[in-house]
């Protein structure tokens, strides 16, 4: 897995927030980002699940990348949660080894202070990320996700940051992410251009409470090759460059 080291951790090269935040990729999370604090200023929502139809549909980069460009607004703090206990991967995203997190929580052998991780990045301000890690799930552990006591945790991290995001698993092979969906004010659909079908996509959107759905992202368009956006990627290219050709200038006088 390539990536880029920051500090102590290497965090993963998709996590275009970080290692690319001028690219297209990255400006489109600040849209999707400035879409959801619309929505949160009208309708009070702090907390929100990612999920996707079916696994590789990219769910968990995105809602990384949602996460991180929503840490990076003044005065923000973010809290981001692995709730794919059986497939967790945003630890590794970050270039961290898994240890203690939601499911030592739940099982009560951490307390939550313990299992959250600070997120450090020189394009983060100090504590406005929190990382809780899937932790030393089982097989019998996605039976939590429905729990009394999960409930109970989503509202305690709602009252801790203003933006709460819940990465879980597909929602039509599982019953995971149904679970959780009626614990948070609301879901984001991820779906895969190219490959998530029509059929898919109205299966998962009847998996939950319709009245719960605020979204649908459509991840991994190629931006340079599609003609509708091809001219707006040129002219933003062309842009930054020389944005970042006159900064060198500067800087070398």
């Amino acid at each position: 897995m390539r990536g880029k080291l920051m500090g102590s951790a290497r965090f993963d090269d998709h996590l275009v927030v970080l290692t690319e935040p001028k690219a297209i990729a990255a400006e489109q999370y600040r849209v999707l980002r400035s879409r959801i604090e619309h929505l949160s200023q009208e309708k009070g929502f702090r907390t929100f699940m990612i999920t996707s139809p079916v696994v590789g549909d990219g769910k968990s980069m995105t809602t990384a990348n949602l996460a991180l460009s929503m840490a990076q607004t003044k005065d923000r703090r973010v809290a981001l949660v692995d709730c794919d206990l059986r497939r967790p991967s945003l630890h590794r995203l970050f270039g961290m080894r898994m240890k203690e997190g939601l499911i030592d929580v739940l099982e009560e052998r951490s307390p939550l202070e313990t299992a959250l991780v600070p997120i450090e990045h020189p394009l983060l301000a100090s504590g406005s990320l929190s990382f809780l890690p899937a932790g030393r799930a089982n097989a019998a552990s996605p039976e939590w996700l429905g729990s009394a006591k999960m409930k109970k945790l989503v509202t305690i991290l709602s009252e801790r940051f203003e933006m709460v995001f819940f990465d879980t698993p597909p929602i039509l092979p599982l019953a995971d992410a149904a679970e959780l969906g009626s614990a948070v004010d609301g879901a984001i659909l991820v779906l895969r251009s190219g490959s998530t079908s029509v059929e898919a996509l109205t299966l998962a959107m009847q998996s939950i409470d319709l009245q719960n759905w605020i979204g649908v992202v459509l991840n991994g368009v190629d931006f340079e090759r599609s003609s509708q956006y091809s001219g707006v990627y040129a002219s933003y290219q062309k842009t930054y460059s020389a944005q970042a050709i006159e900064g060198r200038g500067n800087h070398d006088d």
